[in-house]
């Protein structure tokens, strides 16, 4: 059972203060309800007695006005009685209130912290036993961590066997779980990726790869997956920048034979380059061409020369030529290479690619002349293929007046196999536009249809006849060439990241369902800027600025953004004695309007936190507008005043005066990333008592901090 399912129901609870003020009146009234009820009786003898003596309308008289006399008194001494209960019960529930505050810390955050109470009588003793039993509780828990970090030795040898093999691996190998985000990575993966320094873990592999080409194959082996086939599917991935990778994915099973994510291993194809070919083919021709030149010369200097002799010396020449003429020909190869090159084929079914490409324009209607016929598998790199049927049935749609009939089927001729489009006439499109067709998907350079057929080694034409045109394209078989993969070697690398929680399951969260999420499943970044001054509207600007990442209630110290700023200005001196950042510190930074894409790249989806946000979303604003970009969007959460609603009746809201409060260390006080660090800890503390407040999901937690920060703006007017 968690902690908030401890929690009764708010509307059961029953304010302590409210039943002590009522007991209280209730003892209070009472004599005076007896003392009245005793003078009605006496009054009313009184009366009866006298009633022989006076006339009636002298009795009423005074009866109304001891009456009035009375009523004054009994309301008087109400609200006497009404003060000073609640003084009273003030004065006693002030220290309960202490107790729980301390004790609900103790429970929830801070272990170590103890409950400082000065009252000299029985609820001073209730705080020291609070305390006793906390230091008792302490004592049990180091003794389980003991425990733990015992059983957990095994697991961590594992873990460091797993990380030798992946270090030692020459090809690039990355993990990742069921939402397609990176989980584990060894060094080669980021060696070939050229990622650097960064880790890549918890970043999607959209992001990484070709988006399209990836979703294209995460589909197919998902689909295997799913009817009990072999789950494995040969991908290529082309970068912008030419870089050729080629690999497997797969999936990974999880504890009870359930998808739990996918594993992808690659090696990049294009080590050595054409170019680099070609550079070599120059020394190459300089040895033939220096031979023939002597020969020749000496052919020309003794025109007397015998004749066996002769005939030596022109089949040197002829020798020559032929090695000259050879390395011209790979000179040329080398060259078209460079141009084009042949993309590392897979054994496809074409009929499958074809029904892909389909799905992928459903507003394009294409009828399939099936002749229930079995085709062979057919050599092609799948997703190019699937994006170049794509881009035909478009054209063919730009290209046409109304509403084209187009008509598809699949031959077998001459060892190919012929996906053909037929369209009915009359088409104003010109089939000389189809070589130059461009296919563009995400995330890759784009090239001509033709391109694209030829590094398939495919072939591209069209026929028309009276009624129709048809553009026809062509695969080779899978038995008529074979395919030899190479891979060139890759440096060693440092141990790679990984994070073994994230195999976890947990909530897709869409971001118009992000309000009703509950607390607990969401992504946050929390954020800190440092600046030059606190008068942004004056002209200070930001000099620093961090993000932390929370995943599944967890501080991600592997995945931060963290950057000096050039602010365009001189840093006070009074700013630098704060945070020690000084001018020459920030001189080759990069500017506000550099960073912001890069941090709203980072932040994604999650939801923002800051102590005092609003200082920190003025920066964001600023940050916007010198980049040109919108201001970000994401909801907002503030720590104080989360803080502030959460522990009203304690002193300090301030971050020191939290973190002292929970037990956290500020390692780096007054820069962008110890901050940040330190209000992640605070943040995670304070959602953890969210529950008790009635608080579970997103939109609730911001109404709760809207709510607190009206009623900090309503005490500071008095």
């Amino acid at each position: 059972m968690t902690a908030d399912q401890n929690e009764p129901p708010l509307r059961r609870k029953r304010s302590l203060r409210r039943r002590m003020i009522v007991s209280l009146l209730s003892l209070g009234l009472l004599p005076l309800i007896i003392t009245m009820a005793a003078l009605y009786f006496e009054v009313n003898a009184y009366v009866t007695e006298i009633e022989r003596l006076q006339p009636l309308s002298q009795i009423r008289e005074q009866f109304i006005s001891v009456g009035m006399q009375a009523t004054f008194f009994f309301v008087l001494f109400g609200i006497v009685t009404t003060f000073l209960a609640w003084r009273m019960a003030d004065q006693f529930l002030l220290p309960i209130f202490k107790i729980r505050r301390g004790a609900e810390i103790v429970a929830r955050i801070n272990l170590s912290h103890r409950i400082e109470l000065d009252s000299g009588d029985e609820l001073e003793d209730l705080a020291l036993e609070f305390n006793h039993m906390a230091e008792n509780l302490g004592t049990a828990y180091d003794e389980l961590e003991g425990r733990v970090r015992e059983a957990t030795v095994t697991v961590q040898e594992e873990r460091n066997r797993l990380a030798t093999v992946l270090r030692t691996m020459v090809d690039g190998v990355i993990v990742a779980n069921e939402a397609a985000e990176t989980i584990l990575m060894n060094p080669r993966a980021r060696i070939i990726l050229d990622l650097g320094y960064t880790s890549g873990i918890g970043s999607p592999l959209a992001r990484i790869f070709p988006r399209d080409r990836l979703n294209f194959h995460l589909k197919r082996v998902r689909e295997r997956w799913e009817q009990g086939r072999e789950s494995v599917e040969e991908v290529l991935f082309p970068f912008q920048d030419e870089k050729l990778i080629k690999g497997s994915l797969s999936i990974v099973p999880g504890p009870k034979g359930e998808r739990a994510g996918y594993l992808l291993v690659f090696q990049n194809l294009n080590s050595r380059k054409p170019e680099e070919s070609l550079q070599e083919m120059q020394q190459l021709l300089r040895g033939p061409l220096a031979t023939s030149r002597s020969l020749v010369e000496a052919l020309q200097r003794h025109p007397d020369m015998p004749e066996q002799k002769r005939t030596a010396f022109l089949a040197a020449v002829t020798e020559e030529m032929n090695r000259l003429s050879s390395r011209v020909t790979a000179i040329d190869d080398a060259a078209n290479a460079v141009q084009s090159s042949r993309w590392p084929a897979i054994a496809s079914d074409a009929r499958e690619l074809l029904d892909d490409a389909l799905l992928l324009v459903p507003e394009i209607p294409v009828r399939i002349e099936d002749t229930g016929a079995r085709h062979p598998p057919v050599l092609v790199e799948p997703f190019s293929w699937v994006a170049s049927l794509c881009s035909v049935l478009q054209w063919i749609t730009q290209k046409s007046t109304g509403q084209p009939s187009i008509s598809a089927n699949l031959q077998v001729e001459d060892g190919s196999v012929v996906t053909s489009f037929r369209v009915t006439l009359p088409f104003p499109g010109n089939p000389a536009e189809l070589e130059a067709l461009e296919v563009s998907p995400v995330g890759e350079k784009s090239l001509p249809l033709g391109e694209t057929v030829r590094c398939n080694r495919g072939e591209l034409w069209t026929r028309s006849t009276h009624t129709y045109m048809e553009i026809r394209m062509a695969l080779l078989q899978a038995s008529a060439t074979s395919e030899t993969d190479q891979a060139g070697g890759l440096p060693d690398g440092e141990p790679e990241f990984y994070d073994f929680d994230l195999f976890l399951p947990r909530p897709v969260i869409e971001r118009v369902d992000q309000l009703q999420a509950n607390l607990g499943d969401l992504e946050y970044v929390v954020f800190d800027t440092e600046t030059t001054g606190l008068r942004l509207s004056e002209g200070d600007k930001v000099i620093s600025i961090s993000g932390v990442r929370i995943r599944r209630g967890r501080m991600q110290n592997a995945d931060i953004f963290h950057t000096l700023v050039n602010p365009g200005r001189l840093i006070p001196q009074e700013s630098t004695l704060l945070h020690h950042i000084e001018d020459h510190m920030v001189a080759d930074a990069p500017s506000i309007a550099q960073i912001y894409p890069q941090f709203t790249e980072f932040v994604g989806d999650s939801v923002l936190v800051a102590h005092n946000a609003a200082f920190d979303k003025k920066c964001l604003e600023m940050a916007a507008a010198e980049a040109g970009l919108p201001m970000i969007d994401n909801p907002f959460l503030d720590t104080l005043f989360l803080s502030y609603g959460i522990h009203e009746r304690t002193e300090g809201h301030g971050l020191d005066a939290m973190a002292e409060r929970m037990g956290i260390t500020i390692e780096g006080r007054h820069t962008s990333l110890g901050d940040a660090r330190a209000t992640a800890q605070i943040f995670l503390g304070l959602i953890s008592l969210l529950p008790g407040r009635g608080v579970r999901t997103l939109a609730e937690a911001k109404a709760f901090c809207d709510r607190n920060l009206l009623l900090r703006w309503q005490s500071s007017r008095f």
